[in-house]
């Protein structure tokens, strides 16, 4: 897998480094403190290095410069509004997660060097199935416990379980000989998914599936397998009681804080204080439209809105909106806004527009956006927490890189 015919011994142990951490990247950082973060800065480490030793290489596209701008546009959006709210304790202490999108850039020039790299994630996504399965079971089978957490949340465990579920549908035809233990490691990964008790992630797999079968099925294949992923989450819902309660508990909340606006009260019970929270989020915002609050001053902020049009205390002990959309229009206002949805949306734009081509890794493409755009929408952490941050961006630096190369070398060809 590696491409070491024609290159000096150092190169070679370097891509196999290189390629080796990629690898290990998704295997165990549910399971293990910081392994997410460690692995993707030791990475970003290696590629600065690259950056001023390493000459030549195949230029950009420009696809893949917009992407990269837009991504280190989004950190200058979070320099502009702390610097123009002022910065505190909270600002930099962040700064590490934040300057992530900036470090991708030359993390991305190393890594599309490597043709192989995306095939070594690959090959990690397929065991961190059983990783995540394992964990699952350990914690709920064996501990007790009510939802699967790992090392973190069960709101990380969740998604990311959902997510190596997908990818390992979406390279069904890249498994050469191996292609039999996806029908294994899908299930085990949805185990996981079900066991943590997310119901972003529950969701996210859903939405992630439906968008599978449009872009991957055809012929008379696509309604059995629609009816096959429709059942799938039906049955967890039946035969799973931790899964069932979740449901039910979200679905009362929301019926419940439905019937307290009709009434004109305000307030709302359980996961439905996200609606209270998103409604605080947008009187924080017109404060400061252009360049918002300030990065992680979301909280207090809403203080000052606590009884306002019967805002309840409660959106007040959260640090943040719950949504990375609200999160991030309060937060950085209309220009980081802007900037979030071009960093998050253009490469959806770009896999769809282009999949005829190189649908293999469009796919995941897709998958990956389309994931980390549905648990966005009930969490924030997707964009402002190290985990979920070196997730989206090493993923999408693999993705689009691979599909680029792919969409670029076919045009040549013809």
């Amino acid at each position: 897998m590696l491409e070491n015919s024609a290159q000096p011994l150092a190169s070679v142990w370097k891509e196999r480094l290189v390629c080796g951490l990629v690898f290990l990247f998704p295997i165990a950082g549910v399971s293990l403190h910081h392994w997410f973060s460690a692995i993707f800065s030791i990475l970003f480490l290696i590629s600065l290095w690259d950056l001023f030793r390493v000459k030549g290489g195949v230029p950009l596209f420009r696809e893949e410069r917009i992407w990269l701008w837009l991504c280190a546009a989004f950190f200058g959006a979070y320099l502009l509004s702390s610097t123009v709210n002022g910065w505190g304790e909270l600002q930099v202490k962040h700064l590490g997660v934040d300057v992530r999108f900036l470090a991708v850039v030359p993390l991305y020039l190393m890594l599309r060097r490597y043709k192989s790299a995306e095939q070594w994630f690959l090959a990690g996504v397929a065991l961190a199935a059983v990783v995540l399965a394992g964990q699952a079971y350990y914690e709920a089978a064996m501990l007790g416990k009510p939802r699967a957490e790992g090392a973190y949340s069960p709101n990380l465990l969740g998604p990311v379980a959902a997510l190596v579920a997908l990818w390992l549908l979406a390279c069904w035809r890249r498994f050469g000989r191996l292609r039999w233990l996806l029908p294994l490691l899908v299930p085990v990964a949805l185990y996981a998914v079900a066991m943590s008790g997310s119901r972003g992630a529950y969701v996210g797999l859903i939405v992630m599936a439906l968008v599978w079968v449009a872009m991957y099925i055809r012929g008379w294949w696509r309604a059995p397998v629609l009816l096959l992923v429709l059942a799938i989450p039906l049955a967890a819902y039946h035969f799973i009681p931790s899964v069932k309660y979740r449901v039910d508990d979200a679905v009362s909340n929301v019926d419940v804080y439905i019937i307290h606006v009709e009434e004109g009260r305000h307030g709302a019970p359980g996961s439905a204080i996200r609606f209270e929270m998103w409604r605080a989020a947008w009187m924080v915002f017109k404060e400061s439209p252009i360049v918002g609050v300030g990065p992680w001053d979301y909280q207090e902020a809403v203080k000052e809105h606590v009884g306002e049009k019967g805002l309840p205390e409660l959106v007040a002990e959260h640090g943040h909106a719950h949504n990375a959309f609200v999160n991030t229009l309060a937060s950085r206002g209309l220009v980081g806004f802007t900037i979030f949805m071009g960093m998050l949306f253009y490469p959806l734009y770009y896999f769809f527009k282009t999949r005829r081509r190189a649908p293999q890794t469009a796919i995941l493409g897709i998958l990956h956006v389309v994931g980390f755009a549905v648990f966005s929408l009930t969490d924030a952490s997707t964009f402002i927490m190290g985990n979920f941050v070196a997730i989206f961006l090493l993923g999408m630096t693999l993705f689009l890189s691979r599909h680029v190369a792919m969409v670029h070398a076919q045009e040549e060809a013809q």
